[in-house]
Parts: structure tokens; C-alpha cells; sequence
């Protein structure tokens, strides 16, 4: 009986416990995707692309780094095939050449990030940081020379998420080495 009571008077504690620490960790959790998010040129974008590919409601860091990291090759990838479907598909020269200066920014950022995710997975950040550094410089090659071009460009959405993303990494990834 007096084991009794007390179960029933520990049970509730427990549970109530159990559900504070959780919803304080998701609120860290929330804590740091906003640090990182109110960085960005897209708040919406960036907290979303977290929340849809966070494997649980709480991550840190470094966690934060794999979904950018992944969700960026995701992007330049599936962007560099856009991208080599319409050189073959063009006609203008110019067009093409603007076209084909983007095909070799995504496939540089596409390689740099899989280079920095190897990086990532050795837990070497600093070697992760030094191959993706150059990242945004190419991506906004891409843009620079489509930016000249009187044909509506059809990669703004891309490289704007692009940006995004890669910011996303390199913020959270610089957080890794403090």
C-alpha cells in the first residue's frame, strides 16, 4: 500500500519531469535555428528547411550543419542537372555561355560541399570550412552572368535558395569550431 502511494505520487513527477526537459530542449533547439535563420536574407526558408529535416524536435549544431550541408548538395545537384538540360536546349550563344558559367558554379559548389561533407564526417570542420569558402563567390558567378542576359532568367528561385543554403552552412559549420 505505502508502495503504492508513493508510485502514485512519483509517476506524475516523472512525467511532468520527462515533458519540461523536452519542451525546454526543443525550445534550445528553436533558440538556435533562430540565431541562425535571422542571419539569412529568408527567415521562412531557412527555419522550414530545418524543421522538415530534422530527424528529431531537438538537434544542436552540429546537427544544424548535416541538414544544411545535405540540403545544399541536394540543391546544387538537382540544379546543375536543370541547369545542363537547358544548355542543351538553348540556342543563343550568349545564353548559352551565361548558362554554361552556371553549370561550372553548381558543379563547383556541388563537389565542394561533398568534399566538405567528408570533412564533416571526420569531424575535421576546419578543413570542412576551407573547401566550401569559396562557395558563394561561384554561386553569384552564376548569377552575375545571367543578370546581363535579356532572357527572363530562369534560375533566380534556384540561386536564391542557393544562397540561402550555403549560408546556412557556413553559418552553422563556423559555429563547430568554437
Amino acid at each position: 500500500m505505502a508502495i503504492s502511494r508513493s508510485l502514485s505520487f512519483f509517476v506524475p513527477l516523472l512525467v511532468i519531469f520527462v515533458l519540461t526537459n523536452s519542451t525546454s530542449s526543443e525550445a534550445q533547439t528553436q533558440d538556435v535555428i533562430d540565431e541562425v535563420c535571422r542571419q539569412m536574407e529568408e527567415y521562412g526558408f531557412c527555419n522550414r528547411t530545418f524543421h522538415e529535416n530534422m530527424k528529431s524536435p531537438t538537434t544542436d549544431y552540429v546537427g544544424l550543419t548535416a541538414i544544411a550541408m545535405d540540403q545544399t548538395i541536394k540543391n546544387a545537384s538537382n540544379t546543375y542537372d536543370y541547369i545542363v538540360l537547358l544548355v542543351k536546349n538553348t540556342t543563343d550563344p550568349k545564353f548559352k555561355f551565361a548558362l554554361m558559367v552556371c553549370e561550372s558554379a553548381f558543379s563547383t559548389v556541388r563537389s565542394s560541399f561533398q568534399t566538405g561533407l567528408q570533412y564533416f564526417n571526420k569531424k575535421d570542420n576546419a578543413g570542412m570550412l576551407n573547401v566550401e569558402h569559396d562557395t558563394p563567390r561561384r554561386q553569384a558567378n552564376c548569377e552575375a552572368s545571367l543578370s546581363i542576359q535579356p532572357t527572363p532568367n530562369p534560375l533566380v528561385d534556384r540561386n536564391r535558395q542557393m544562397r540561402i543554403l550555403i549560408a546556412m552552412s557556413l553559418v552553422t559549420g563556423h559555429q563547430l569550431l568554437h
